[in-house]
């Protein structure tokens, strides 16, 4: 498109294309309703999307001035992605709606077949424009919500100032909050006032007593629970459990802040958007320990997270370290790359809402059974919140020594006592061991039978039955050099020379010489976006960007 030419960073250009070729799409799709009802319900499918589509653009170009450039032309890579999308998909339907030659009006038959043949094509081609626009949109979410945390009241007018549809319908026209609801989520969870509803966290606490009338099992290989209960009703409702364990004891009332600041983060509607369960509250004990009560011979406090179980799933989750150990390799590398893609994008809402998790490994990572179409056939959740903090809270440096835990950890984390406070890139770094592990399709540990002792998997250098010392000056001398080993000369095998590229980045994203995320000064800005911004970049666009 020669009209693309010097629009790199000038994003409202590039947005008035996008809605020109949208409404040009929609012109056209408008001529296709009467067609069939196959066809119709496709038109009106995609309709949805561009009305979707309209209020992200429109709000876009209010706010790009507040965009640093990094971020910013992100946007104008996307968005040339959408135009290009764009003018295929209208021009192939343009070809499709001009009327019939005259002769084949004159012979019915043939024009029967010739309208029959026709309609099979534009359903094709509605089709193709549907799957189009979805994953546009899917590629572009990250990127969307991180514009939420700009801490700037022009965003939040920007949210509540009607979308200009320009003549789109003659409907009234609501705004972008109204439109995408899950965008005030975000946003809300970022702000301190009452701007989008009460900051009140009354009702997301009950008592743990509740628990007890739930039926409770435990998944495999992990620290969640599934729990049922059989309400009044005869309705069944399934829960996530997810224990936090409050240690130190004397930081339970900080812990309990943050359990309940997370819970009420994750009141969405939207889990398979974000890849983190939609919360209903937190149980806490109603005894609440007193501080300088607690001793070493005493157990330690705990909260309970409570997650409802995801629409349009169905079963009992596995954890992905079951997945990993007792499921046979996929025949083909689709499910491992939705494997990735999912994860990546769960790590990347975990910082849009504000959090650093601290504990992605394979036990805490669900993966459930889909049962709607437009869904992948199975969907990851990341969970296991249990030494989460806000990244704007304190650190604690406490640490363990457990090889199922300091294996995902980078060395200056790892052991009781860690070396640097936590950051987004620790969280990178885990990310890294996990796609390496979905890459092999192995399980890089095992859990003994009858003790349920962590070991070390063949495919780690260590004896099968090692000294716990021998395993941690193992992963703390060599481990992560052995992990990049794999991922520079084995994994490309399994995975592709890109796929191989990408775990090198998060394995390497806290190097002083690691160009991307190195340099810790770059990522110092206030609404701790930039980080973000390079890691959709550097990772999650380029896991999107990978097909078989």
């Amino acid at each position: 498109m020669a009209e693309l030419v010097g629009l790199a960073l000038a994003l409202p250009p590039t947005i008035d294309l996008c809605l020109k070729y949208g409404r040009q799409l929609r012109a056209l799709c408008a001529n296709l309703r009467q067609a069939d009802a196959q066809i119709s319900e496709r038109v009106i499918r995609l309709d949805n999307n561009w009305m979707l589509f309209t209020h992200k653009l429109d709000f876009l170009k209010r706010i790009q001035h507040l965009i640093e450039d990094d971020h910013r032309e992100i946007w104008g890579q996307t968005l040339r992605i959408l135009l290009s999308k764009l003018e295929i998909v209208t021009g192939i339907i343009n070809r499709l709606v001009r009327p019939l030659p005259v002769f084949l009006e004159i012979n019915h038959s043939l024009e029967v077949n010739a309208r029959r043949g026709k309609y099979i094509l534009v359903k094709k081609s509605l089709d193709k424009a549907i799957e189009e626009l979805e994953t546009w949109q899917q590629t572009t979410d990250q990127s969307w919500f991180l514009l939420m945390r700009i801490a700037d009241s022009q965003v939040d007018l920007a949210l509540q100032t009607p979308t200009n549809l320009d003549a789109i319908d003659d409907k009234p026209h609501s705004n972008t909050a109204t439109a995408i609801p899950s965008t005030v989520a975000i946003r809300a969870s970022r702000m301190q006032d009452s701007t989008y509803g009460s900051s009140s966290e009354a009702g997301l606490t009950f008592d743990a007593a509740e628990l007890s009338k739930m039926f409770i099992q435990q998944v495999a290989f992990s620290q969640i629970s599934i729990a049922q209960r059989l309400y009044g009703n005869g309705q069944v409702g399934v829960y996530i459990l997810n224990q936090i364990t409050c240690e130190p004891a004397a930081k339970y009332q900080l812990i309990k802040k943050d359990a309940r600041d997370l819970a009420r983060k994750l009141q969405h509607n939207d889990p398979h958007t974000f890849g983190l369960l939609a919360c209903k509250g937190v149980a806490v004990p109603l005894s609440t320990p007193t501080k300088g009560r607690h001793d070493r011979t005493t157990a330690p406090p705990m909260l309970t997270m409570v997650f409802r179980q995801p629409v349009h799933t169905t079963g009992i989750p596995n954890s992905l370290r079951y997945v990993l150990s007792h499921t046979a390799p996929p025949q083909t590398l689709s499910l491992r790359f939705d494997y990735a893609k999912q994860l990546a994008r769960s790590v990347s809402y975990v910082h849009t809402f504000g959090f650093v998790h601290k504990n992605i490994r394979p036990e805490s990572i669900l993966v459930f059974t889909s049962t709607k179409s437009g869904l992948p056939s199975q969907s990851l959740f990341l969970v296991g919140f249990e030494n989460f903090r806000r990244e704007d809270g304190s650190t604690q440096r406490l640490g363990d020594d457990t090889l199922e835990r300091n294996l995902y950890r980078h060395s200056s984390r790892q052991g009781a006592s860690p070396n640097e406070d936590y950051i987004m890139q620790h969280d990178i770094y885990s990310l890294g061991v996990c796609l390496l592990e979905i890459g092999f399709w192995k399980s890089f540990i095992r859990y003994h039978p009858q003790t349920g002792q962590a070991l070390p998997t063949e495919i780690l250098p260590v004896s099968p039955h090692p000294d716990i010392k021998q395993v941690n000056h193992f992963l703390h001398t060599r481990g992560r050099e052995f992990l990049l080993h794999l991922a520079r000369n084995e994994l490309p095998q399994y995975m592709g020379t890109r796929y191989a590229e990408i775990v090198e980045t998060c394995l390497t994203c806290l190097d002083p010489d690691n160009q991307d995320f190195g340099d810790e000064r770059e990522f110092q800005d206030e609404d701790g976006i930039r980080v973000g911004v390079r890691y959709i970049e550097k990772v999650v666009l380029r896991l999107n960007q990978l097909c078989v």
